[in-house]
C-alpha cells in the first residue's frame, strides 16, 4: 500500500500544485474565452501521457530512454517561454478592470503558453501513474486478494492527496486574486515555475550525462543530488503556496471592504472564510506530502533477512557418488523459509527451498531458490511470513509454491515421506547453469 502511495506523490504531488496555480492565474487574470485553451491543454496532457505509457509498456521502441528525455527538453523550453510571456505582459494581466485589446493579446498568448506547458509536463509525470495499477497483481493471487486491494487504495489515496492538494492551491490563490491580492500569488507562482523548472533540468542531465551526451562532472553530481533530493521541490512549492496563505489569512483579519447592507458584508466575509480553509486545506495537504517522502519512506523500508544456505544430508551411492540430498521434515516442520545448497562438480553453488504450505499438513513446497523471470536472484521471508521475490518484491501464494509459472521457484522432482524429503542430485546439476557466475 505505502508503495504506491510515495510512487503516486512523488510522481504528481510538485506537478498538482503548479497546475493549480496556473489555472488560478488563467481563471482570474484572462479573458474567458482563453481559458478554454488551457483545459483543452490539460486534456490534451492527459491523451499524450496515456498513449505514451501505452506504447512504452506494450511496444519495444528502438531508442525508447529518448521519448522521455524528448519530453523534459521541451518542458525546460516551455518553462522559459512561459517565464519570458509572464514577465513581458504582466503589467496587463495583473490590472483587472483593463479591457484593453492589449490585455487580450496578453490573456491569449499567457494562455496558450501554460496550455501547451501543462500537455509537456503531464506528457512527462503521468505515464507512470497510469501504469500503477497494471502492477498490482502479485504472484498468482489474482485481483481478488488483499495485496491487490491494499495497492489499490495506497494508490488512489495518492491520487485524491494530490486532486486536494491541485484544488486547494487553486481555491487559495483563485480567491487571493479575487480579493485583490494579486503581487503575492503572481511571484509566487512565477517562483513556482522557476523551481519546478531546476528539478526538469536536473532530470534532463541524469540522462544526458549518464550516457555521457553531456561530459561534465558539474552537471553529472548536480542532477545526482537533484534527483536523490526531488521532494525538496514539492516542499519549496508548498512553502511558496503557503506565504501566499499566510498573506491571505492577514489580509482576511485586517483589510476593510465598503458594504452597504449586512447580507453584502455577510457575503464578503464568506469568500474570506472560503480562502482561509483552502489554506488550511493546502497547509494539510503540505503535512501529507512530507510524511509521505519521510515516515511512510521509512515505513516501506524492506529489510531482507535471508535464511541462511543449510547444508542438506548427501546420499551417496554404491560407488561413491552423490546420488541424493535428503532434508530431515523436521528440520522444515516450522512454517518458515529453508534455503539449502548443493556444490556441484563443476562447482556450483545450486539452491533450493522448502517450506511448509499450511500449518498442521504435510503440504510442502519445494522448488529451486530462483525463477524463470528473475533468474537466480531467490527469495526471503518478510516479517508477515510471506515468501517474496528479492528481485522484483512479488509476492508468493504459498500454495502455487511446487507449481510452474508467473515469480513462483522452479520446480524440481523430489520424494517424500514422513521423515525426510529427498531431491536427486541430478535436479541440482540439470539446473546448475541458472546459478552459473
Amino acid at each position: 500500500m505505502l508503495t504506491y502511495l510515495i510512487n503516486v506523490t512523488d510522481d504528481m504531488l510538485a506537478l498538482s500544485l503548479i497546475i493549480g496555480m496556473l489555472l488560478a492565474f488563467v481563471d482570474t487574470c484572462c479573458r474567458s474565452s482563453a481559458r478554454l485553451v488551457v483545459r483543452l491543454g490539460l486534456l490534451a496532457g492527459f491523451i499524450a501521457a496515456a498513449l505514451r505509457a501505452y506504447f512504452t509498456n506494450t511496444r519495444r521502441i528502438k531508442d525508447g530512454w529518448k521519448v522521455g528525455t524528448y519530453g523534459y527538453g521541451v518542458s525546460l523550453g516551455l518553462l522559459v517561454l512561459t517565464l519570458i510571456a509572464l514577465a513581458v505582459f504582466a503589467y496587463f494581466l495583473l490590472r483587472k478592470k483593463d479591457k484593453s485589446k492589449m490585455k487580450t493579446a496578453a490573456s491569449w498568448v499567457v494562455s496558450l503558453c501554460f496550455a501547451l506547458l501543462m500537455t509537456a509536463l503531464l506528457y512527462c509525470s503521468l505515464p507512470n501513474v497510469l501504469v500503477y495499477p497494471f502492477k498490482f497483481d502479485t504472484g498468482g493471487n489474482g485481483v481478488i486478494s488483499s495485496e491487490f486491494f491494499l495497492r489499490l487504495g495506497g494508490y488512489l489515496l495518492g491520487i485524491v492527496i494530490c486532486a486536494l492538494s491541485c484544488l486547494g492551491v487553486y481555491k487559495l490563490y483563485y480567491w487571493s486574486e479575487v480579493k485583490g491580492i494579486r503581487t503575492v500569488p503572481f511571484v509566487t507562482m512565477c517562483l513556482g515555475l522557476i523551481l519546478y523548472g531546476v528539478f526538469f533540468f536536473g532530470k534532463l542531465m541524469a540522462v544526458l550525462t549518464t550516457r555521457k551526451i553531456v561530459d561534465d562532472i558539474d552537471l553529472f553530481n548536480f542532477a545526482a543530488k537533484s534527483n536523490n533530493m526531488s521532494h525538496w521541490y514539492t516542499y519549496g512549492l508548498f512553502i511558496l503556496a503557503l506565504i501566499t496563505g499566510t498573506v491571505f489569512f492577514i489580509k482576511s483579519f485586517t483589510k476593510k471592504e465598503p458594504f452597504s447592507t449586512n447580507a453584502q458584508r455577510r457575503k464578503l466575509r464568506a469568500a474570506w472564510r472560503s480562502g482561509r480553509r483552502y489554506a488550511l486545506l493546502t497547509a494539510i495537504c503540505f503535512i501529507a506530502g512530507i510524511l509521505c517522502s519521510t515516515l511512510f519512506v521509512e515505513m516501506n523500508k524492506v529489510v531482507i533477512r535471508e535464511a541462511p544456505v543449510e547444508e542438506p544430508v548427501i546420499i551417496k551411492s554404491a560407488d561413491g557418488e552423490d546420488r541424493e540430498l535428503q532434508v530431515p521434515i523436521e528440520m522444515v516442520s516450522d512454517g518458515h523459509l529453508h534455503r539449502f545448497g548443493y556444490k556441484t562438480p563443476e562447482g556450483n553453488q545450486v539452491r533450493f527451498i522448502i517450506v511448509l504450505k499450511q500449518e498442521n499438513t504435510s503440504n510442502y513446497g519445494v522448488g529451486l531458490d530462483a525463477c524463470e523471470i528473475c533468474g537466480e536472484a531467490g527469495y526471503y521471508e518478510n516479517n508477515n511470513g510471506q515468501i517474496v521475490c528479492k528481485k522484483c518484491n512479488v509476492i508468493m501464494n504459498r500454495t502455487t509454491i511446487g507449481m510452474k509459472g508467473g515469480c513462483n521457484p522452479i520446480i524440481i522432482d523430489y520424494d517424500m515421506d514422513e521423515n525426510a524429503i529427498t531431491v536427486p542430485v541430478s535436479e541440482m546439476i540439470k539446473n546448475q547453469k541458472i546459478f552459473k557466475d
